[in-house]
C-alpha cells in the first residue's frame, strides 16, 4: 500500500495529484476514479455497466480490469478492487466530498416555515456563511464530460445546490442578514438565470434591507432576461412583490 498523498478534483475539470504532482491518466481510468468518487464503492458488474454500456458483459469487465490494473500500476492505493466491488483508496481525497457534506448539512436544517430559533441552523460567524457560500458556488461538476451517468450527477448536483442557496439565503431573511441573504440569491440566480423563486429571494432581501432600487433592477434584468429567452413575463406574484412587500413591512 502506497503512503503517497492522492487527491482527485472533479470540480472545474479532472485532476489526479499525487503527492501534489499532476498525474497523468488516461480517460478510462479517469472515468473509474470520477465514478468511484462520486458514488463510493460500487459493485464491478455497476462499474463496467455504467461505464461502458454498449459492451458486451465481457467487454466491460475486460476494461474495467484493464482500468484498475492501471490504475494499480499508477498508485497501488488509489483503488481497492475485490472480486465483488470496487472503491477508492483509503488514503484518496476527491474534491466534490466537501460540498457533498455541506449539501447534506444545510438540508437536515429545519424548513424556513417552521423555523423560529435560527442559532443552531444557520452560522452567525460571517466567515461560516462565508465560507458556506464558497463550497456551494464552486465550478460546476466534470464539465465537457457528456456521458450519461456524468450528465445525470451534473444535472442533480447542480439542483441540490441551488435548492441549498435558495434554503440559506430564506433562512437568513427571516433572521434579518439581508446582506449574505442577498449573497446567497444572488449566487442562485447565478447557477440559473430564469429561476423565479430565486430572483423572488434577491428581491425580497432588498426590499426588507430598504434597497428599492436593488429590487426593481433585479426584476428589470429577470423580465429582460425572460422576454429575451422565453417571450414570456414575469408571474404577478413577482409583479406584485414590488407593491405587495413594503406594505407588509410598515404594518410590522
Amino acid at each position: 500500500m502506497s503512503g503517497r498523498a492522492c487527491t482527485i478534483r472533479l470540480l472545474g475539470h479532472w485532476r489526479l495529484d499525487l503527492d501534489g504532482k499532476r498525474a497523468e491518466v488516461g480517460s478510462r481510468e479517469q472515468r473509474v476514479t470520477a465514478l468511484l468518487g462520486l458514488r463510493g464503492s460500487q459493485p464491478r458488474a455497476a462499474v463496467a455497466g455504467t461505464l461502458w454500456p454498449d459492451s458486451t458483459d465481457v467487454r466491460a469487465r475486460a476494461n474495467l480490469r484493464t482500468s484498475l490494473h492501471r490504475l494499480r500500476d499508477l498508485d497501488p492505493g488509489l483503488v481497492r478492487a475485490g472480486r465483488a466491488s470496487v472503491a477508492l483508496g483509503p488514503q484518496v481525497l476527491v474534491d466534490v466530498w466537501p460540498l457533498l457534506d455541506r449539501l447534506e448539512q444545510v438540508e437536515r436544517l429545519p424548513g424556513f416555515e417552521g423555523c423560529h430559533d435560527l442559532d443552531g441552523a444557520v452560522p452567525r460567524d460571517p466567515l461560516d456563511l462565508h465560507a458556506c457560500l464558497a463550497t456551494l458556488a464552486g465550478p460546476d461538476l466534470l464539465p465537457g464530460w457528456y456521458d450519461d451517468w456524468v450528465l445525470f450527477e451534473r444535472e442533480r448536483l447542480h439542483h441540490r445546490r441551488i435548492r441549498a442557496l435558495e434554503k440559506i439565503a430564506a433562512l437568513l431573511l427571516e433572521r434579518g442578514d439581508t446582506a449574505m441573504a442577498t449573497c446567497f440569491a444572488e449566487e442562485a440566480v447565478a447557477l440559473e438565470p430564469l429561476l423565479e423563486s430565486a430572483v423572488a429571494l434577491v428581491m425580497r432581501a432588498g426590499l426588507d434591507a430598504g434597497n428599492t432600487s436593488a429590487a426593481i433592477h433585479a426584476f428589470q434584468k429577470y423580465r429582460a432576461r425572460l422576454d429575451a429567452e422565453l417571450g414570456i413575463p414575469p408571474s404577478r406574484e413577482l409583479v406584485e412583490l414590488l407593491a405587495t412587500r413594503p406594505l407588509a413591512r410598515a404594518r410590522r
